[in-house]
């Protein structure tokens, strides 16, 4: 995972002392973290659908431009029919993964693009010039694809501009996790334990 990796070190003393304690007991800890590596992928999936970060704050709306952009690609079946942040192509959403060992469980993703969604930040455009195709349409110009019969070439500057990306934090620990992952061990220990005294 090279884009966004969230591997909790975990200072809470409890959940701590129960996975001490499921390890002490000889229960198979393998097993245990591939079962919390998927109960995060699981709330960081749920957060997606609700655009919530993990402390449950709603995510940032799109500003007005950008929803106004949005909903005309929708209209012409360019977008999801779904306004949903983070959603536009699904490839973040797609490409969250849990990744285990027996001493951890982490959860992120590959795609690059990923930190700037999560942290929040301004990302700055270069001036660049290029040639764009246009064409007239009632004496206006519009953008043209290539094959296009009567599109003209013109040489535009564009020039520095910053894109300004809000926090949407979807990885991380909350306290229904932190409840989830004590259920686990919890169930393990128990596990653990009544195989030691069969």
């Amino acid at each position: 995972m090279s884009g966004v990796r969230q591997a909790l070190t975990i200072e809470d003393a409890e959940v701590n002392a129960a996975l001490d304690r499921v390890a002490r007991a000889g229960g198979d800890t393998s097993a245990l973290m591939a079962e919390i590596g998927a109960a995060m992928l699981y709330s960081v999936q749920r957060r997606f659908e609700r655009e919530t970060g993990p402390d449950g704050t709603p995510w940032p709306r799109h500003a007005p431009r950008t929803a106004r952009q949005r909903a005309r690609r929708r209209s012409r079946g360019n977008a999801p029919l779904t306004p949903k942040l983070l959603r536009d192509s699904a490839r973040l959403f797609s490409s969250i993964t849990s990744e285990t060992t027996p001493e951890t469980a982490a959860v992120g993703t590959n795609v690059v693009y990923a930190a700037i969604h999560q942290t929040g930040g301004t990302i700055t455009q270069y001036p660049q010039s290029r040639k764009v195709r246009f064409r007239k349409v009632g004496g206006r110009l519009r953008f043209a694809r290539k094959a296009h019969k009567r599109a003209f070439e013109k040489p535009v500057t564009y020039g520095t501009r910053t894109i300004v990306i809000p926090a949407r934090p979807y990885l991380g620990f909350s306290d229904a996790d932190r409840a989830e992952i004590l259920a686990l061990a919890e169930a393990h220990f128990e596990a653990a334990a009544g195989e030691g005294r069969a």
